[in-house]
């Protein structure tokens, strides 16, 4: 249903990075490193100044374009002093670009009239073409397509007349872009094929890249996922081996919703999630938004509607903040169809009208198309039958006339529900046949075949290389080791017979005693670490004493500071050696167990909510699986007190959200709380249940514990009979499983 109207606007990302080689102008200026141009700037003057920073400005303005808005002021200005006409109208347009990227589209335009002003004033053809381009690509961004087609095409003249193959090729592209948002697929496929003939044409590999990704595309939206899929892989080698950031973030992103219509989700989300971290990187808003809206797509498909509508509502703040009509209209129809599964219908309504309106101002086909199907489903929820029955037919003609296979498909189904639903059998069958028969377009055995063998294919090439030097490697080890082999088993063999009866002869002798001295060590160490810890309270319940005393007897603002840091100092030692205390007892299973019938689930709910108020910025999230209730004999006390802890310790290192899974399985129950933080290294996972070991505090959102919270939680995990682990989460962060068997053993004493 999403296909097409999600790839439309990475057309754009795509088309930006097609641009790239153009917006530098005509000139070949020597070619040095970011770091040398940096270094040589103070020192430079007059013209020369002015050809660093217009370098300066082409290296930053796609992985950091305010950074290449910033040496662009100041190339500016030293083209007023010293005047060069083709550098000066090729920062112009550099700016432009970099604004585009920022969602500044009214500042964009004004650097773009500046530029064709002088173009045309000096004559400059190339900056001319580049200008007219930007101008179209801004009509383009703010929907005003048939402007954007109009800048487009004489932007095509003057490259012609220019004999310029690159900008032939890169306004082609743009013109098919244009054709595809008006819904004219057949053109569109037709520019898309003449722009890749023209790359090859060129040899450009990132050009090449584009064209693969645009036809992978246009092929999608027909529901031809083989063949989109096979022009994404090819198009992720090359951008891969050229080390293209924006490329890989707009490739990986169009795998990932390949993979969503594929209904391979976890694959989905691990593209997707990869992409968002590029754009992020680069600063990219329109990304951002794109992948948040992707994002939130395959969490609605999972049915995990609050994270879904989190999602949306981000993206939908960025498209506002860089005024994308036609971008938020789609995120509202995308929040309005959640709404629609929650069976909300005012508050479908409330967000797909508006957005329905816009989009037919903006005369966008393929928007309109899911957009009217949605206003059909709400129609329906609320009872109004023949209406949904308008909508959806008029969706369906959007659909067919657009060659939408996917939209075609669900239109389809969507009238046979209604139809089933009003009991006309005949109506219902009519529709069915025609779902089965799309459907079965789309989703053939040679198809799925095809899917399988890419995978496999695209795989095997990235490991190939590995593969033959390991084989290589191990091959001389091989022949190393069978030469060796004969030496090495006679020397084992003699110091196995000389040293077998000394090792068994030492062993009888000392091991008992070994092992009493050790038992003795170990006891001795716990006495008096139990020791020192209960001997510490008396004198600092003293202290406190003393010092509330002292308080009491003492007056002014420095006096008041004072106490408080030491009250804050006692009360952070006092809990240090109450901890320490619970951890000596559990370690010498000195407490007993006082067991009583728990509810996993409502214990676990009390715990998200004690949690909320002190951790407000992140979302909290709990999922039972399996039959429920589930019911385990347990001390409450110290369980809860185990999974308050690793719930706290998740809090502390997580960025946006925690979420806990209550599984019911065959033998035992398993709590895993996950976050999105960055998680534990594998170094260190068992490091980290030893008592007082603290992760680095650099990646924790708050200074937390004493260090002994997670090996408190082992401790009380172990006294019940289950345990403890510690593995990756699909978030991102760290995931701790609580093993609890649903039959403990016996009289457990923690």
């Amino acid at each position: 249903m999403r296909f097409k109207q999600l790839l439309l606007l990475f057309l754009f990302l795509g088309a930006g990075l097609l641009l790239s080689p153009s917006v530098q102008g005509n000139e070949v200026e020597a070619q040095s490193s970011v770091e040398q141009l940096e270094a040589q700037l103070p020192q430079a003057t007059g013209e020369e100044k002015g050809l660093i920073l217009t370098q300066l400005v082409e290296a930053y303005r796609d992985n950091n374009p305010q950074l290449s808005l910033d040496y662009a002021e100041q190339a500016l200005a030293a083209f007023a002093k010293y005047p060069d006409p083709e550098r000066h109208i090729t920062v112009l347009n550099n700016m432009a670009w970099a604004l585009i990227s920022l969602g500044q589209y009214e500042q964009a335009q004004a650097r773009t009239d500046q530029s064709q002003t002088l173009s045309k004033n000096v004559d400059y053809k190339r900056g001319l073409y580049v200008a007219v381009t930007m101008q179209g690509i801004i009509y383009w961004r703010t929907a005003d397509y048939q402007s954007a087609l109009k800048n487009f095409e004489q932007a095509l003249e003057i490259a012609k007349e220019q004999d310029d193959t690159r900008g032939i090729a890169n306004t082609t592209n743009y013109i098919a872009i244009i054709h595809q948002n008006l819904g004219d697929t057949k053109k569109a496929l037709e520019y898309f094929q003449s722009t890749f003939e023209l790359q090859q044409q060129i040899g450009e590999e990132k050009g090449i890249a584009v064209s693969l990704n645009n036809l992978a595309n246009i092929h999608g939206t027909s529901g031809n996922y083989s063949l989109a899929l096979d022009y994404q892989l090819k198009s992720l080698t090359i951008r891969e081996r050229i080390n293209d950031i924006p490329g890989l973030a707009q490739v990986l992103g169009n795998i990932g919703l390949t993979y969503f219509y594929l209904e391979d989700y976890d694959k989905a989300l691990s593209y997707l999630q990869r992409a968002l971290g590029y754009y992020e990187t680069l600063q990219d808003k329109l990304g951002i938004a794109e992948m948040l809206t992707s994002l939130g797509a395959v969490h609605q498909r999972k049915h995990q509607f609050d994270a879904a509508l989190h999602q949306y509502q981000s993206a939908l703040d960025l498209a506002k903040e860089v005024d994308d009509v036609a971008m938020m209209a789609r995120i509202k129809i995308d929040i309005a169809s959640a709404y629609i599964e929650l069976g909300d219908a005012n508050l479908a309504k409330h967000y797909s009208e508006p957005a329905l309106q816009n989009i037919i101002n903006l005369n966008i086909i393929p928007l309109q198309v899911n957009a009217l199907l949605v206003s059909a489903k709400i129609a329906r929820l609320q009872g109004e039958t023949t209406q949904a029955i308008h909508l959806a037919h008029r969706s369906l003609e959007l659909a067919i006339d657009i060659e939408d296979k996917r939209m075609e498909r669900d239109v389809y189904q969507y009238l046979y529900q209604i139809y089933k639903d009003k009991g006309d059998p005949a109506e219902a069958l009519h529709y069915l046949e025609l779902f089965k028969q799309v459907n079965d377009e789309m989703f053939n055995s040679e198809s799925d075949q095809r899917v399988a063998f890419l995978l496999s294919h695209f795989e095997a090439e990235k490991r190939e290389q590995q593969i033959k030097l390991l084989q290589a490697d191990q091959s001389l080890k091989h022949k190393e080791i069978e030469q060796q082999r004969y030496t090495r088993n006679v020397w084992i063999a003699s110091l196995c017979a000389g040293f077998a009866f000394i090792l068994l002869f030492v062993k009888r002798m000392h091991q008992n005693k070994i092992n009493r001295s050790l038992n003795e060590n170990i006891k001795s160490q716990r006495e008096l670490i139990q020791a020192v810890a209960h001997e510490f309270r008396a004198p600092l319940a003293r202290v406190q004493l003393a010092f509330d005393m002292l308080e009491d007897s003492l007056r002014g603002d420095n006096t008041k500071a004072l106490s408080n840091k030491i009250n804050d100092g006692l009360n952070e030692l006092e809990k240090l050696v109450k901890e320490a205390l619970d951890f000596i007892q559990l370690e010498n299973k000195a407490r007993a167990l006082h067991t009583s019938e728990i509810k996993l689930g409502n214990m676990l709910s009390q715990q998200l909510e004690s949690h909320v108020d002190l951790y407000g910025d992140i979302h909290f999230e709990l999922t039972e699986k399996g039959p429920q209730p589930c019911i385990v004999q347990a001390d409450s006390h110290q369980l809860n007190r185990a999974v308050s802890n690793i719930i706290r310790n998740a809090a502390r290192f997580a960025e946006t959200q925690v979420h806990v899974t209550l599984n019911n399985l065959s033998q035992h129950y398993e709590i895993c709380i996950e976050d999105d933080g960055p998680g534990i290294p594998v170094a260190e996972r068992q490091r980290v249940l030893e008592p007082f070991v603290r992760l680095d505090l650099s990646r924790c959102r708050d200074s937390g514990g004493v260090g002994l919270g997670l090996s408190l939680a082992k401790k009380i995990s172990e006294a019940h009979g289950g345990k403890l682990s510690i593995g990756s989460s699909s978030l991102g962060g760290a995931k701790l499983t609580i093993r609890c068997p649903k039959n403990p053993p016996a009289n457990n004493n923690a």
